[in-house]
């Protein structure tokens, strides 16, 4: 039974296309009309949807100064009062932002057929009721079977089941202040991938873990089969797999020349049998210390430039970990980036582990991935003069990845500093609180979908409420984010109780 919650009416020149007002009904059974909520009406065109976006509590009684003034005097508040009962002139007006006309199939009122655009404004008059509930789910795109629990669609009683290939196939960011619960998010994402049953396909995830914020899942005794948690301590990139080329990505300052006669060096280490597939930086470095020939500065230049490579411990004789033997379907590979302090030496890891995944993936030696960014802007900024390792991969990935089901999240605090190309491929946006006007109008630059009115929305959003839109439903929701299954045992610890145990430490 549908519940009638008003009637259209005229009210500060609306309806029109894209608005109508309603007056709401005073009612007795607990059912409020609130801002939020999905609404419907017949109109010429059709069965109409809309949200309520702002609800207006009037009293003509009180429209008049004058009137105010006599009725605050205590000479005589109980007469007046008593013949002019300002409670009966109290009523309340709901402003509907118009969002289809839906087309149901023949056989059933409640399967949608299709959505159209509203073209003529709702009839003042006509009755205004409360969307069904599984009316609603088809109009949000929500997809009950094997979706994604994220919460419950504000407002309501609804399940924000969000269907996995719309969210995850043409990418999607999770943006928010810092504290903002974009972790918190993430990890229920996570939870729900891996909790999925093996027949309804789950794509390996691989996450940049750049605070460890997500090492608790390996502690987690129903997923701990699921998760591997790799310390980038021990990474190493092979440098037998290197040709004199790449090189020039980690040390731009390489000429041609200079490429050239290290070319010639690596050649002589692949032709020796003892050093053939297992020669470092160093063997490169004593062979051109040893050879004779070419030029002092140019053997001194690439002296300098393989010695701050070797430097930083990331170049070995092997990959460790070899990328395609940690990345299983419906598992997770977590790199842990947390003990690493040079944001250079983190850049080259990423952009390492971006290219290998991406070129295997190509080649199909591993299945469908999830590749989950944390501090995205970190590896992958806007700023021209910002040139990081990582930046022309992950680009790459937002670009193109979708066609070989290369799939990308990036989670980032500061939207205005993430790469204006890889935030406009990310078609899902899943966005908490942000509060920066820069980054609101960075986010409205890179998303057409995100009005001044939707920015207002997202910077009075409040703990544990995200705004959802883009490809992953037909229509922006607000979600109330679920609770996670599996916490972490650092979660409810306190700043000054971490204080404490600090302390404790201490006097050991």
């Amino acid at each position: 039974m549908s519940i009638k919650l008003g009637i259209v009416f005229n009210f500060l020149q609306l309806p029109d296309v894209s608005k109508y007002p309603f007056v709401i009904n005073k009612r007795t059974d607990g059912i409020f009309v609130k801002k939020g909520i999905f609404v419907s009406t017949k109109s010429d065109e059709g069965y109409l949807i809309g949200i309520v976006e702002k609800i207006v509590l009037l009293n003509e009684y009180f429209s008049d100064a004058l009137t105010i003034k006599a009725y605050n005097n205590e000479n005589n508040p109980n007469i007046l009062k008593g013949l002019f009962p300002s409670d009966d002139f109290e009523y309340a007006v709901a402003i509907v932002r118009n969002l289809g006309i839906i087309d149901f199939k023949e056989s059933c009122e409640t399967k949608i057929k299709s959505i159209k655009r509203m073209m003529y404004p709702a009839s003042p008059g006509k009755e205004v009721y409360l969307v069904d509930e599984e009316i609603l789910k088809g109009f949000v795109g929500l997809d009950q079977i094997q979706g994604l629990n994220l919460g419950k669609i504000k407002v309501s009683n609804i399940d924000a089941y969000i269907s996995m290939d719309r969210l995850l196939n043409k990418h999607f960011a999770i943006l928010s202040i810092s504290g903002g619960g974009k972790s918190y998010l993430t990890s229920i994402i996570i939870e729900e991938l891996l909790m999925r049953e093996k027949s309804s396909g789950t794509p390996a995830i691989i996450l940049i873990d750049v605070h460890g914020e997500y090492q608790y899942l390996n502690n987690t005794p129903q997923l701990k089969n699921k998760v591997k948690v790799i310390d980038t301590t021990y990474f190493q990139i092979s440098v037998p797999k290197l040709n004199a080329f790449a090189y020039k990505k980690y040390q731009e300052q390489i000429s041609n020349v200079q490429i050239r006669e290290l070319s010639k060096y690596i050649k002589k280490l692949r032709n020796k049998d003892e050093t053939k597939n297992k020669y470092t930086l160093n063997s490169i470095i004593d062979l051109i210390e040893e050879e004779p020939e070419g030029g002092k500065s140019t053997k001194q230049a690439l002296i300098g430039w393989l010695s701050e490579l070797e430097r930083l411990n990331l170049f070995g004789p092997q990959e460790n970990p070899v990328i395609k033997n940690v990345i299983n379907q419906g598992e997770i590979s977590i790199f842990n980036l947390q003990n690493e302090i040079s944001i250079r030496k983190k850049q080259i890891i990423v952009d390492y582990i971006c290219n290998q995944l991406f070129y295997l993936r190509r080649k199909n030696e591993i299945p469908p991935f999830l590749l989950i960014i944390e501090e995205a802007h970190q590896f992958c900024p806007e700023a021209a003069h910002s040139k990081a390792l990582s930046k022309y991969i992950i680009e790459t990935i937002a670009r193109e990845g979708r066609k070989f089901m290369a799939c990308l999240c990036l989670i980032s605090q500061r939207p205005k500093k993430l790469s204006t190309t890889a935030l406009s491929q990310t078609n899902a946006k899943l966005i908490l609180n942000i509060k920066n006007p820069y980054d609101l109008k960075h986010l409205m630059d890179s998303s057409e979908t995100i009005t001044k009115d939707y920015a207002d929305m997202i910077s009075s959003l409040g703990v544990g409420e995200m705004l959802l839109m883009g490809n992953a439903v037909n229509y922006p929701i607000f979600v109330d984010i679920r609770e996670r299954k599996f916490k972490s045992q650092s979660e409810n610890i306190s700043l000054s109780q971490e204080c404490v145990n600090w302390k404790k430490l201490q006097s050991v």
